[in-house]
């Protein structure tokens, strides 16, 4: 075995004019052994056990005796010459992917990337020690992980699982929100200030923006599209740098999955189904990290294909399968002037130009709020999500100041569906609340609950059938347009929630399948059902 040479510049030099290197035979987990292995304690009960980057680490989620979830990540163990012989490498290797621009996440695609790196990892290694594959494996993963993935956090954002990642500080367990177990803490920590400093500026770096200790509070988009916001140092954080990640999801959730969680009925979602279809007005609203945004984009799934969309937002979030989608987001100024900048208020202004038929508005904050109900009332269909806790008080609040919608424009909104994070049996659950449409009697504005979850059997409660009969809902309002019977209106939505029960009985939740499926409906429901059923 080589010793471990100190010549860095002498060896980097060498390495740059290096052309062929030695072939190792693939990896062969029954030949050469697990790379990764992990046993819980006798303390710790394993709920579920699932690759994320095979063969080299997994998530086990496990319960303590205390009823706590705990989420580990499972990577390669490395014996003590292993560390030794990263840590050596690690500058000579960075000089070398520096001047090959492997860094550069804009040069080469990831795939290329990758293979690159793993050249020059085996032309390094094999200048200091003869290597077995697996420990070359190993330390591959270590140098893939740290100088073109994210770090010590790379295996939680592979994980389509994940939605939120959050670091509180420094020897602080990360925590995750996970869509099956809710909030659980990590086995992931920063050890020290210089790592996690360290980890928040390469962030901050990569995303083309500044972090320093005069500008310690950053808000931007890392490089996969996910969101996050980053506090650094001691200055307003007492245990250090933070961050808090909110995940892009690269493969969006279908409305067959939020009924599949129970988040949705099947007979709740046909309701949607039926009220985007026919132009309706929606707003999710709830707290943060109650689904909102994951329901918006999955009714939007059932807007016709060949209508057009226009959505807005501050940070991409949308996704949509329609091929007449225009996708809009804001930009902050490029001075301290703000010079160039361009809010929703702009973008719903503009969009209002582009002959929408359909307006996806990401979050109602401020301003925009005027334009998005005059845009109601103008008879464009807009489906939107706002921070608020219930019915009553998303009205409170855009009838009231800062915003000032008036009663009579606001009474264009038809539907507010309240959203939240639940608690059943010690697990965080997302929950549909109620559903409540909008009523205006006597020239004020009241509400009438369509859907209403119960908390104690975990089901949904249909009030719209009885609603029905009185004439002044959503449902009624579309049956009379429509020139339908109540018979008419009760077959339609059996049928859609008949669609959406079969979908889910066959397994069929992927988001290509399901919008393919979903067009195929638009086209010929009754051969669908009937292609379904055999």
């Amino acid at each position: 075995m080589i010793p471990i040479t100190k010549n860095v510049k002498a060896l980097s030099s060498k390495l740059l004019s290096f052309k062929k290197h030695k072939e190792h035979h693939s990896y062969n987990p029954a030949a050469d052994g697990d790379l990764v292995s992990f046993t819980p304690s006798s303390d710790l009960e394993e709920l579920e056990r699932y690759w994320i980057d095979e063969p080299y680490s997994f998530i086990s989620i496990v319960k303590t005796k205390q009823k706590e979830i705990e989420y580990n990540v499972i990577e390669p163990e490395l014996d003590s010459f292993e560390i030794l012989l990263i840590e050596e490498i690690h500058d000579v290797l960075k000089d070398v992917l520096t001047l090959e621009s492997v860094c550069d996440i804009d040069n080469i695609n990831s795939i290329d990337k990758c293979k690159l790196l793993r050249e020059k990892t085996e032309q390094v290694l094999s200048e200091y020690a003869e290597l077995e594959i697996k420990s070359f494996e190993k330390m591959f993963y270590y140098v893939r992980r740290d100088f073109i993935e994210f770090g010590k956090i790379s295996a939680i954002m592979r994980d389509p699982n994940i939605e939120d990642i959050w670091c509180n500080g420094v020897n602080m367990h990360i925590h995750v929100f996970h869509i099956a177990y809710g909030s659980i803490p990590t086995n992931i920590v920063f050890n020290t200030s210089d790592e996690l400093n360290s980890f928040v500026m390469r962030i901050a770096q990569q995303s083309g923006r500044h972090l320093s200790a005069s500008t310690p509070i950053l808000d931007t988009v890392m490089r996969d599209g996910s969101r996050i916001n980053i506090t650094y140092g001691q200055e307003i954080s007492p245990n250090g740098s933070s961050f808090s990640i909110r995940r892009l999801k690269k493969t969006p959730l279908t409305p067959l999955d939020l009924v599949a969680w129970h988040t949705f009925s099947s007979e709740m979602m046909a309701y949607f189904w039926f009220c985007v279809e026919n132009h309706r007005n929606i707003i999710f609203c709830g707290s943060t990290a109650s689904g909102k945004t994951s329901s918006l984009n999955a009714i939007g799934m059932f807007i016709p294909p060949n209508k057009r969309i226009v959505s807005l937002e501050d940070t991409k979030e949308i996704q949509l399968p329609h091929d007449n989608w225009i996708s809009t987001i804001t930009r902050d100024g490029i001075s301290t002037d703000n010079i160039g900048k361009v809010d929703l208020d702009d973008l719903l202004r503009s969009s209002l130009r582009q002959r929408p038929e359909y307006l996806i508005v990401g979050e109602v904050r401020g301003k925009e709020a005027q334009t998005l109900f005059q845009a109601m009332n103008a008879g464009h269909s807009t489906c939107s999500t706002f921070h608020a806790g219930s019915a009553s008080e998303v009205i409170n609040r855009f009838t009231n100041p800062p915003i000032n919608i008036p009663e009579a424009m606001f009474s264009a909104l038809d539907i507010i569906c309240v959203q939240i994070n639940a608690y059943n049996l010690g697990v965080e659950k997302r929950r549909v609340a109620v559903v409540s449409e909008i009523v205006r009697v006597a020239n004020t504005i009241e509400t009438e609950d369509s859907f209403v979850w119960d908390q104690v059997t975990d089901s949904f409660e249909n009030k719209a059938s009885h609603v029905l009969e009185k004439g002044s809902n959503v449902l009624e309002d579309i049956k009379r347009t429509r020139g339908w019977s109540n018979e008419d209106l009760r077959a339609d939505l059996n049928r859609r929630m008949l669609f959406l029960d079969s979908l889910i009985a066959k397994g069929i939740r992927d988001y290509e399948s399901v919008a393919q499926w979903i067009n195929l409906y638009y086209k010929d429901p009754e051969k669908v059902l009937s292609d379904l059923s055999s």
